[in-house]
């Protein structure tokens, strides 16, 4: 199979190579790629988390006892003292002294093998979480209760990733590859709130999609009732690949959803075009608010350069990313930290990058306007400071991190990371 090299300026935006590059996928070395069952974190001996200076941020990142082994996914916050922290298993565990000690959360699905994957709070009591492939649970009062609802998102059963994409990549043990259902959510107030998922037509990338009127394969869904309720919203079906690729469009999955308190919301995400010869179907859309149409955030059919695995948009031109599901490698091993000072539109990697080859980064959230954590594989936890100034910070783990989440706005918050065998640690 013939594949498009993807061609990375340094410190750049992500450009297509003039001409394409012969590669075979299964011939794609990466450096810090293991065997493993792919969206299963490969294991890894003890070793450094990552490279670079320890000084960044204020405070020290400590280990809590949880109360659970299971995997957790995310984390979020209601105050200063009340988080939540989801994951395997139906788990959910919460804190009302600001992370001191940990208890078990009864909900409908708890003890179940249905894993919850994404968790989003507004004060003073609610909390949206994802259950994938479907299932959204939404509390109004703290977790004491919980209620359950079932969303059509065209994903079904156990099976929570496209065994068909895995085929274009030449990567083990990256959670964010081919990933399908309900993947990520996001609130602009306690009742209104978006969900985005992912079905497995976004990723059959052989072929452009018809050109008669074609639904697209991912999906935003919106409540205005605090959940009761969701309506799926319309979004472009499909964007042009940005490489060595057939004219016309095609499908793209929508892996990541953020919004601000004024409405202003974007979601995201990417996917290899395996096409014999290759580039990428990367889509960042953008709503200026509840039922306003969800368009692309170029003004071309292209909708995005390059888009992350996860982001999050704390400011209403400013995102932060992280990309780990590049097959073709670069300076990084396939991991980048990016930067969007226009809403969404165009990425630029930020730095020093820190060694990321033998680490994956799997979660993003930024507090403040110019101030985001990023949590990865045995125990990596990095700061960017000022928009620009990405630093390696010291944790007391070695576990996958999958999720981290801070309890207020600012630069000096509160923040959780949540990892394997209900790993948590906090930060303030």
């Amino acid at each position: 199979m013939l594949l498009a090299r993807l061609l990375r300026r340094p410190g750049g935006r992500a450009v297509a190579a003039g001409a394409a590059v012969c590669l075979c996928a299964a011939a794609v070395v990466l450096a810090g790629c293991a065997s493993g069952p792919a969206g299963k974190q490969a294991s890894a001996g003890p070793s450094t988390p990552v490279t670079g200076s320890s000084q960044a941020g204020a405070g020290t990142w400590r280990a809590e006892n949880s109360g659970t082994s299971q995997r957790l996914y995310g984390v979020a916050c209601l105050s200063a003292l009340r988080c939540e922290a989801v994951g395997a298993a139906g788990t959910i565990v919460a804190t009302a002294d600001g992370g001191r000690t940990w208890r078990a959360q009864a909900n409908p699905l708890r003890g179940s093998s249905t894993p919850l994957y994404a968790i989003a709070c507004v004060a003073p009591g609610s909390c949206y979480v994802i259950a994938r492939p479907d299932t959204i649970l939404v509390t109004h009062d703290g977790g004491a209760s919980w209620s359950q609802h079932v969303l059509p998102v065209g994903v079904s059963g156990a099976d929570l990733t496209d065994q068909a994409c895995l085929s274009a990549y030449a990567i083990a043990g990256r959670p964010a590859l081919c990933r399908l259902g309900l993947l990520d959510i996001a609130c602009v107030s306690a009742r209104v709130c978006y969900a985005v998922a992912t079905a497995p037509p976004a990723y059959d990338n052989g072929t452009p999609i018809p050109k008669t009127p074609h639904p697209a394969a991912s999906s935003i869904w919106l409540t205005h009732d605090g959940g009761a309720s969701w309506t799926q919203q319309s979004i472009p079906p499909g964007v042009a690949c940005n490489g060595d690729c057939q004219s016309g469009l095609y499908g793209y999955p929508l892996e990541w959803v953020s919004c601000l308190s004024n409405g202003l919301c974007r979601a995201g995400g990417g996917d290899l075009v395996d096409c014999g010869h290759c580039g990428f179907a990367y889509a960042v859309l953008v709503t200026r608010g509840p039922d306003q149409p969800w368009i692309c955030a170029q003004s071309t059919v292209m909708c995005a350069d390059v888009a992350p695995d996860a982001a999050d948009c704390p400011a209403s031109t400013g995102c932060y990313g992280v990309q780990s599901t590049n097959p073709f490698g670069g300076p990084n091993g396939g991991v980048n930290v990016y930067q969007s000072s226009d809403g969404g539109a165009g990425w630029d990697q930020i730095g020093p990058q820190l060694g990321w080859s033998s680490s994956v980064l799997n979660a993003i959230t930024c507090p403040a306007a110019l101030t985001c954590y990023l949590a990865g594989s045995r125990g990596s936890i990095a700061r960017i400071t000022n928009g620009t100034t990405l630093t390696a910070q010291p944790t007391p783990t070695h576990s996958d991190l999958y999720g981290i989440g801070c309890a207020s706005p600012g630069p000096d918050s509160t923040c959780y990371a949540v990892g394997d065998d209900g790993t948590i640690l906090t930060l303030g």
